[in-house]
């Protein structure tokens, strides 16, 4: 039978695996989330420098070990090196200001303010890449400002909130920032390669920060307490994934629906914050979820429409992509 009607020309299957590739963005992001007011609400320790760290170890321990032993320093030591170092220091400074700001607001608010990233994508991808978005484009975001404004409503009345809402605003334009750059370099090494390198620029930066920020505070941590490194791992794991999946979501698709498909997280966080933490559950949080998701949903099949949104480096990111990866598979047949 035919599909009629404004739908009818889009792909089912591709919009289902990217919806749940998204999903699992929108999981693990909860994931971290929750792991994080854990550590902060239950167990009373101040640990974000430290919680990335673990993640980069992680990665550096997996993917940077062996794009490490097989492109050995050529990634590192090129101009694709230079920007995974600007991607390492902004990534990091929005984890930490995002892990930070679970000290003085809720869950739920962490989650809807992190849709701020999406304004800031779009307004660098127009003012860098010339984008041209719709009007449904711009009705969108409008939709999803709307749904935080009245999050900021319904949290108002918190000791401090304000603090921790600043520090998710400023997260997320770094986290914006951050993305338009990622989805540009992991188009031309490839996402794996991209973690690979990136990772031990990251390792060294919370590492150094790590010894100076929070040496106390990890010898005051609860070092005997089973729940605390359940925690910590957790943490690792969730964000490990979330990570590995992100740039496979921006290569195949573009930030901008990556960030779209992780305001899903907010329905999970409102979820998790009622069942685990006991926080009351306003009827504005559902208001704004509406106008979200409305916007979420407006931006999505405008862009498919359109389907504009890629990004495409400069010639000299080009070359010293190719000779990287054409070394790594020349090594490789050589192997063989």
């Amino acid at each position: 039978m035919e599909r009629n009607g404004i739908f009818s020309h889009i792909p089912i299957r591709y919009i289902v695996k990217a919806v749940l590739l998204g999903q699992l963005l929108a999981i693990c992001n909860t994931g971290t989330g929750i792991t994080s007011q854990l550590l902060t609400d239950k167990l009373k320790v101040n640990l974000p420098t430290t919680q990335s760290f673990l993640t980069y170890l992680s990665i550096s321990c997996s993917y940077g070990i062996y794009f490490l032993w097989k492109d050995g320093f050529q990634t590192l030591l090129s101009k694709t090196g230079l920007w995974c170092i600007f991607l390492a220091m902004t990534d990091f400074a929005a984890t930490f200001l995002t892990v930070k700001a679970y000290q003085y607001t809720s869950l739920v608010s962490v989650q809807l303010l992190d849709c701020f990233s999406i304004p800031t994508i779009m307004i660098l991808t127009y003012c860098i890449f010339k984008y041209k978005f719709k009007c449904l484009h711009y009705l969108a975001v409008v939709l999803c400002i709307s749904g935080v404004a009245m999050l900021l409503v319904s949290d108002s009345h918190k000791h401090d909130s304000w603090k921790g809402n600043l520090l998710v605003i400023f997260g997320a334009c770094l986290y914006g920032v951050n993305n338009v750059c990622l989805e540009w370099v992991a188009k031309f090494i490839g996402p794996y390669r991209y973690l690979g390198t990136y990772c031990w620029f990251g390792l060294l930066i919370s590492s150094i920060q790590m010894g100076i920020l929070e040496h106390d505070n990890l010898v005051s941590a609860p070092w005997d307490n089973y729940r605390f490194y359940l925690s910590l791992l957790g943490f690792v794991i969730f964000l490990f994934t979330f990570l590995t999946v992100m740039p496979i979501v921006m290569v195949q698709y573009s930030a901008t629906f990556a960030n779209l498909n992780i305001l899903a997280a907010d329905i999970y966080s409102a979820i998790a914050g009622y069942l685990i933490f006991s926080v009351s559950f306003n009827f504005l949080y559902i208001v704004s979820m509406v106008c979200i998701l409305g916007g979420a949903t407006l931006y999505v099949y405008q862009n498919h429409k359109s389907s504009n949104c890629t990004v495409e480096p400069d010639d000299d990111m080009k070359e010293s992509s190719s000779l990287i990866i054409n070394k790594a598979v020349d090594s490789d047949d050589g192997n063989k």
